[in-house]
């Protein structure tokens, strides 16, 4: 009987420690496993470069950087600087991107090249240098996650495919300087709603806003002819404001799955007729001259200088600007990239502090097992 007792009780710590050993293990693996994205989040960083010489904008960046891992850069501020070609390959070679924020520079030639920043992973707001004429072709196509566009209102010229296929695309500013809009420019833009084609474009070309999410468009006075499946697909389009005199003269596949009603002048009746066979509705309700306007936000006014406005081309030919000028802008410039600083630094706090409270957590119940376990080997011993 006496011998029954004696292994009854040494039974009880080897269960006890084989327990505590197997929560120990538990322990480290959830510590090891929540260390890894804590990390990872608390190295993110908002890189600020505050000048670069021209080409050389990747050095700059990795002097910023510090030894930062590029993965974990997620918003840039680039303060002031020339870009050309390279220095936009040197932004690209960041792959995960959300914020970028050019407003303070100048872009080589006043034209962004083709193919500057294509389909980017995360990029969702963009806001492109002051003195920004021209966006190349493919410029930004492909960039899916991206929702605003700032740019200046001296731009003239939005070449083929330049926002294509950009998804989730709300807000792009287009004032009334533009006079070029490219083939495919805006194809796949499902999340546009609405669109004013400036007065000064003359023709739409092949595909520019295919399968977008317009409910309404305005096509200016000026626009003689709209080339194939410019409209297709655009299956929300119920609103067309058509202010010219003349029908514009329509390609093949227009407005292929649309079915909307055209609103003309009435004396303009008779041209917009030919429209009907295209599945178009005609509406005789517009009064007075053509005088709309893209929305521009404040916010896309606020993060440029007054001499970027089209209504002051002479300031933006000679691009010149006083010093306090130049500090607005800049303190303008890096507004965005800030609060985005603040908002991440309160998702890291929160982070770290519910890691901390897990471990707490996890010490503390392997503490009273431990006692537990202490308890009964004494007690087996007496």
């Amino acid at each position: 009987m006496a011998k029954f007792t004696y292994n009854k009780n040494k039974k009880k710590p080897l269960a006890a420690r084989i327990l505590v050993l197997i929560l120990a293990v538990a322990f480290l693996v959830g510590i090891v496993i929540m260390a890894i994205p804590a990390r990872a989040e608390e190295s993110t960083e908002n890189l600020t470069v505050q000048s670069f010489e021209t080409g050389k904008l990747a050095d700059a960046i990795s002097e910023a950087a510090d030894g930062t891992d590029y993965n974990f850069i997620k918003n840039i501020a680039v303060l002031s600087g020339t870009l050309n070609e390279a220095d936009y390959g040197a932004l690209a070679a960041i792959p995960n991107l959300e914020i970028i924020e050019l407003a303070g520079t100048e872009t080589e030639g006043g034209v962004i090249p083709e193919n500057a920043l294509p389909s980017r992973n995360q990029l969702t707001v963009l806001t492109l240098p002051k003195n920004t004429s021209e966006i190349g072709k493919n410029a930004f196509s492909g960039n899916r996650k991206l929702v605003k566009v700032l740019m200046p209102a001296a731009v003239t010229k939005i070449d083929d495919y330049a926002f294509a296929s950009c998804e989730a695309l709300e807000e792009i500013p287009v004032s009334a300087a533009v006079t070029y809009i490219g083939e495919g420019a805006f194809q796949d833009c499902k999340s546009l709603t609405e669109f004013v084609i400036p007065a000064g474009i003359s023709e739409l070309y092949p595909n520019t806003f295919s399968k977008c999410g317009f409910e309404s468009i305005s096509i200016g006075p000026d626009v003689k002819k709209i080339g194939s499946s410019v409209f297709a697909d655009c299956n929300n389009l119920k609103d067309i404001y058509a202010y010219g005199k003349e029908a514009p003269a329509l390609d093949s596949d227009v407005f292929r799955n649309v079915s909307a009603s055209v609103h003309c002048y009435e004396d303009s009746e008779e041209s917009y007729g030919s429209w009907k066979q295209n599945n178009i509705a005609i509406a005789v309700d517009l009064i007075g001259e053509y005088s709309l306007k893209a929305e521009v936000s404040e916010e896309n006014n606020a993060a440029y200088d007054d001499k970027y406005t089209a209504s002051d081309n002479s300031e933006a030919e000679t691009g010149t600007a006083s010093a306090a000028d130049t500090g607005e802008q800049t303190e303008t410039t890096a507004e965005a990239v800030l609060a985005a600083q603040q908002v991440q630094t309160v998702q890291q706090g929160g982070l770290s502090i519910g890691v901390v409270i897990v471990i707490v957590i996890m010490a503390s119940v392997i503490a009273v097992l431990a006692t537990i376990l202490v308890m009964t080997k004494k007690g087996g011993k007496s």
